[in-house]
């Protein structure tokens, strides 16, 4: 099957909303990273994470170029994602902005 960008966009954002349905069901995705995240391995360097390696063996027909940019892809939307996540935000920010009701047309 052939690889587009297209197909890896749907593939690395759609991994985590997979995980998130799946949870509930002891998803061995969920699992996985779990484990990841309680015991990382020594070796594991900067780009790697498990959902990554899963998803590069997943998706047939892909070159080792493409597995290592699946894998890169995907180390970078977590590494992202736990930065932001690990951003603390105190009460005294104002919100972005406000929400306002529009009146209907009807």
């Amino acid at each position: 099957m052939k690889m587009s960008r297209r197909r890896a966009a749907r593939l690395v954002l759609g991994a985590p909303v997979a995980a998130a349905v799946a949870s509930p069901f002891g998803s061995w995705v969920g699992q996985a990273l779990a484990a990841q995240q309680a015991a990382p391995a020594p070796d594991d360097g900067p780009g790697r994470s498990a959902l990554g390696r899963f998803l590069s063996r997943q998706e047939e027909g892909l070159s080792g170029r493409e597995r290592r940019e699946v894998r890169r892809s995907v180390a970078q939307l977590e590494q992202s994602l736990k930065e932001i996540r690990d951003f603390a935000v105190t009460n005294d920010v104002p919100p972005a902005g406000t929400f306002r009701a529009v009146r209907s047309k009807r």
